[in-house]
């Protein structure tokens, strides 16, 4: 004999889940998917950070950079040269969206790592943490190789010069 039907169960798991995020305070969320690029080359990691204003007034948040994922401490991310960080955020009743964005206008090899974004409220001290999310940047093929100059373009052009003053000098 079945006592609970799986229907109820899964609703009970949301609405506790839902109760349970409600009293955090903050929720950090981005994709879990990692990120590839070729080095040399834009991408923006984007951060949301979800808040209710009367238990969270103020917010700050931060993105952070651990190289190898078995290191205990991350790094923020503090470079203006080498990072941009952009954040927008909209209001709505008596909850913040809050994107961050963490932009890279040019990837080096050593960017390379797992990021992470957080966020704390100041009034009551509730933290949220994001899970780790991993930035690989791949060498790109062409770099080294010299560009040919070369087309085959100029060889064209002589021929047509010289077919075209041929062409005009046998009219006179």
């Amino acid at each position: 004999m079945q006592i609970f039907h799986p229907t109820s169960v899964f609703l009970t798991m949301v609405v506790l889940c839902s109760l349970l995020s409600s009293l955090a305070g903050v929720i950090v969320k981005y994709s879990r998917e990692p990120v590839t690029k070729t080095e040399g080359h834009f991408v923006s990691l984007k951060c949301e950070v979800h808040y209710e204003m009367k238990h969270c007034d103020i917010v700050t948040n931060w993105w952070y950079i651990k190289p190898n994922p078995n290191e205990p401490e991350s790094k923020p991310i503090t470079d203006p040269n080498q990072y941009s960080i952009t954040v927008n955020e909209t209001e709505k009743e008596q909850f913040r969206n809050r994107n961050i964005f963490l932009s890279f206008n040019s990837l080096s090899r050593e960017d390379s790592g797992y990021y992470q974004c957080d966020a704390k409220c100041l009034n009551s001290g509730t933290q949220a943490k994001g899970h780790l999310l991993y930035l690989n940047v791949t060498a790109d093929p062409n770099k080294g190789l010299k560009a040919s100059t070369w087309s085959g373009q100029l060889k064209a052009d002589e021929a047509v010069l010289a077919l075209s003053a041929i062409l005009f000098l046998s009219r006179y």
